[in-house]
């Protein structure tokens, strides 16, 4: 396959995409578009018919785990809004937050928690949402608060040691995670400072007059609170005992309709309707299964199309002379960044492009460079821009989550968004001052 005829490919699935944006239609459909082309060209370049369905059967079959978790998002949510667990978590969140202090409460929460479950979603799921209510309830912006939200749960989903992405960025770049969290240090810590910095700023400008915050953090009836709480109490158990998480939110939901049946009366017709059509909640209303159709299809075209692209291996023979000679380490980087973001543009997953940057670019960068600093280049391009791309897996499971588009809330997830520019300059210094940096 040619360059040109890449080039159309992106070309077609970007615009069908921005076309379904603008006339306010599932993105399904302008995704498919470039999924058509795709499939055209392949044909056209000699992609035999049978080696062609092999791959999109192979890429939606890896889709299964983001589907069935798209699946329980549209149960766990109305489950836990009409049995109490939902309001009771916000009531928690207005007592341990300040709200004049919001979005850098919310950022630092979903940071320090994320670091140690290790799981965007899990983290997402268990203290993203109701950060999320608490910001509804105390007039923040929604987009303000998402952004925080998603800014701080890829905090751990790339540097925690119990991330799988963190351990997929150091198999792929052979290095060992010591050695790869060391390189990341620098970056990590200067990107948390800006984002701080930065929802700091956003907190004072948008400060209103205080709300009042419960009394005691501890609530009159703590008993009965605790007994709310059981559902996302069993979601976190399950996260630390390293179940699936579809396990995790498969218990939670169990747990939340034992609690909704025995403390609210809910009969079974209404955890049906709930989680069909969604609960009559200010977050969670009209988000039930009926409205995850649109997603799970769109997740399904994007496996197969990320099924043809490793299939066909289009985009290996154009990494080498991408990557040309690499005259510096800032030059490297740049070029690895920019090829991760064009893998995230156009493979649909967070997996492919940290696995291909690592396995394509490491024999060309351990020429001249160590491989730890190609973790960290990784881990600053690939593994978090995927959550800017609006039709990436990745990216609609938070935009699923937080209920606001990506292009909403992404101006304000700074921490993706300045990772890149700070592993940018970092490298640059490390040129100038002419540390070590070979392998």
């Amino acid at each position: 396959m040619s360059l040109r005829q890449l080039v159309i490919i992106v070309g077609i699935t970007v615009l069908g995409i921005a076309a379904a944006y603008m006339a306010q239609i599932p993105v399904v459909f302008g995704f498919s578009a470039g999924l058509l082309a795709l499939i055209l060209i392949s044909l056209r370049s000699g992609i035999g018919g049978k080696e062609l369905g092999a791959g999109i059967l192979e890429g939606v079959r890896r889709t299964k785990e983001v589907v069935w978790l798209l699946l329980l998002v549209g149960m766990i949510l109305p489950c836990w809004a009409i049995s109490g667990t939902l309001d009771e978590l916000i009531q928690w969140a207005l007592a341990v937050v300040q709200p004049q202090y919001a979005l850098t409460f919310s950022f630092l929460i979903c940071a320090s928690v994320s670091m140690i479950l290790g799981t965007s979603t899990g983290t997402l799921s268990a203290v993203g949402v109701p950060l999320i209510g608490m910001a509804i309830h105390v007039g923040v912006p929604l987009p303000y608060v998402a952004g925080a939200v998603v800014s701080g749960i890829f905090v751990g989903d790339r540097t925690s040691p119990f991330s799988s992405a963190h351990q997929l960025i150091a198999a792929s770049t052979e290095t060992s995670i010591p050695l790869q969290w060391r390189a990341m240090a620098p970056t990590s810590a200067l990107a948390v400072l800006v984002s701080l910095a930065f929802y700091g700023w956003l907190d004072l400008r948008t400060a209103k007059s205080p709300v009042e915050p419960p009394a005691s953090l501890i609530p009159s009836d703590l008993g009965e609170s605790l007994v709310l709480l059981i559902p996302i109490l069993v979601l976190l158990g399950s996260i630390v005992l390293r179940l699936k998480t579809k396990y995790g939110f498969l218990l939670s939901i169990a747990a939340a309709i034992i609690v909704g049946s025995l403390q609210k009366g809910v009969g079974p017709a209404a955890w049906l309707q709930a989680m069909w059509s969604g609960a009559e909640h200010s977050i969670v209303e009209g988000k039930g299964l009926l409205s995850m159709v649109s997603l799970v299809s769109l997740i399904v075209l994007a496996g197969a199309f990320n099924g043809i692209l490793e299939r066909s291996n289009m985009i290996g023979t154009y990494i080498e002379r991408m990557m040309g000679d690499l005259p510096s380490l800032a030059s490297a980087t740049w070029r690895t960044g920019a090829f991760g973001f064009v893998l995230c543009l156009i493979s649909c997953t967070q997996t492919l492009p940290i696995i291909m940057s690592g396995r394509n670019i490491l024999p060309l960068w351990s020429r001249r460079f160590s491989s730890a600093h190609l973790s960290r280049v990784i881990a600053d391009t690939s593994a978090v821009l995927a959550a800017a791309v609006p039709w990436n897996l990745l990216a609609v499971l938070c935009s699923t989550f937080v209920g606001v588009p990506v292009e909403q809330y992404l101006p304000f997830a700074i921490f993706l968004w300045s990772l890149p520019l700070c592993t940018y300059l970092y490298s640059g210094y490390l040129d100038r001052a002419k540390v070590r940096v070979q392998a």
